[in-house]
């Protein structure tokens, strides 16, 4: 692999003099093996090819940004954690350069995740369409007590809803926002999503699970206006009226993991749950 000059690596990370050093030292190590290397905003420049790899250094922060460009330019990403609990990522700091050998030999094999669709109706019939890896989140205005909206399923009202906000969780982000909810773990072959309220009115509003084949809207009724996030990040503010919609993607992020991962060796790990 790479040994034609075709491969093409990918480097993503986020602030950090120790990161930026190991982004170089990296790019090094490839470029010395005449493989090709494009590092952060040349990412986008980049034509890949069947073989090219985005390698993200950082946390799972970076690893979700580093997705982002995986998903759009359909290329598999490894999540190397430079951070801290690192709950994505793959290959820990010390195993750099032994994980950069084995991918080079071809030892890995590559997982394939559900991705959300999220798609806002604007002004003229105007879409905008955003993809999640981990989750879309609605949060209410400060100025405003509670988040108002009204929530359909498959076209069918479900019912009104007053909360902090509403996320909307792939199994991926089931470990993330959701969980700190109270929300169920998913493991990541599941084919479904979930939406979670965050501190609802009534007790009665709890998690819910709907399968891949599920489509959901919410339709603002706050006054004021509402944070719409993805993955962290606000897109824009929903008014009142406004409708978004989610469903399953038909993209997926392709992760690359360097030996045999059980989800449940995870867990264990990152959540200490004993022998």
């Amino acid at each position: 692999m790479g040994k034609d000059g075709k491969m093409k690596i990918g480097i993503f990370y986020l602030d950090g003099v120790k990161i930026k050093k190991t982004a170089e030292e990296l790019a090094n190590f490839f470029r010395k093996r005449n493989i090709k290397v494009f590092i952060n905003e040349k990412l986008r420049s980049a034509k890949p090819d069947k073989d090219s790899i985005i390698i993200s250094l950082g946390g799972d922060g970076t690893f979700l940004k580093a997705s982002h460009l995986g998903i759009e330019m359909n290329v598999p990403v490894l999540g190397i954690n430079l951070g801290n609990l690192g709950f994505l990522t793959d290959v820990e700091a010390r195993d750099v350069f032994n994980a950069t050998d084995e991918l080079l030999k071809g030892n890995f094999f590559i997982e394939k995740r559900a991705v959300l669709k999220g798609l806002k109706l604007g002004e003229g019939g105007k879409e905008d369409t955003f993809f999640a890896v981990n989750d879309f989140v609605l949060v209410r205005s400060i100025r405003e007590r509670m988040m108002f909206a009204e929530i359909f399923v498959n076209g069918m009202r479900a019912g009104k809803f007053r909360s902090d906000g509403i996320v909307i969780a792939t199994p991926t982000g089931s470990t993330a926002y959701a969980l700190s909810l109270g929300a169920p773990i998913i493991t990541p072959s599941a084919s479904v999503y979930e939406l979670v309220f965050i501190a609802p009115h009534k007790l009665s509003a709890r998690p819910i699970i709907f399968s891949g084949e599920d489509h959901l809207s919410l339709r603002i009724l706050s006054k004021e206006p509402v944070s719409f996030q993805r993955d962290g990040e606000e897109i824009f503010k929903l008014k009142m009226f406004d409708r978004v919609t989610f469903e399953k993607a038909n993209r997926e992020l392709r992760v690359v993991h360097l030996k045999k991962k059980n989800f449940f060796d995870v867990l264990n790990k990152k959540f200490g749950w004993g022998e």
